[in-house]
């Protein structure tokens, strides 16, 4: 079944949320465990890929919100996937107490509804 890029965008917010929970109880707490970083990591990924996703289902995401940096994210993912033993957790730390909270008030300002344009 196809998705619609909206459903993608709606993916990478749960998988943002998740990534809040997950590290709720601070950096420290994600540096000493191994399992929190590794879920990290691992919904890093999610999100990557849902950004590869919406775009191939029509998303535009460049234009429809260019300060978002998409082709960072999906790279991010690939670096996750294709070099994890080279992974910067002082790197992906920074990503989510600087990068997540933008991206999702980013993909929240996507989902709202437009206002349908009124004919004459």
């Amino acid at each position: 079944m196809r998705r619609s890029p909206d459903e993608f965008l709606r993916d990478i917010l749960q998988s943002i949320e998740a990534v809040f929970e997950y590290n709720r109880k601070g950096r420290s707490h994600f540096e000493k465990t191994p399992i929190v970083r590794d879920a990290t990591a691992a919904r890093l990924m999610q999100i990557g890929q849902a950004v590869k996703e919406a775009q191939a289902a029509g998303a535009k995401l460049d234009q429809r919100a260019p300060s978002i940096r998409w082709r960072d994210i999906a790279g991010m993912r690939d670096r996750l996937a294709h070099k994890y033993w080279d992974i910067d957790h002082e790197i992906v730390w920074l990503v989510i107490e600087n990068e997540l909270p933008k991206l999702k008030a980013g993909i929240e300002k996507l989902l709202k509804p437009r206002p349908k344009s009124r004919k004459r």
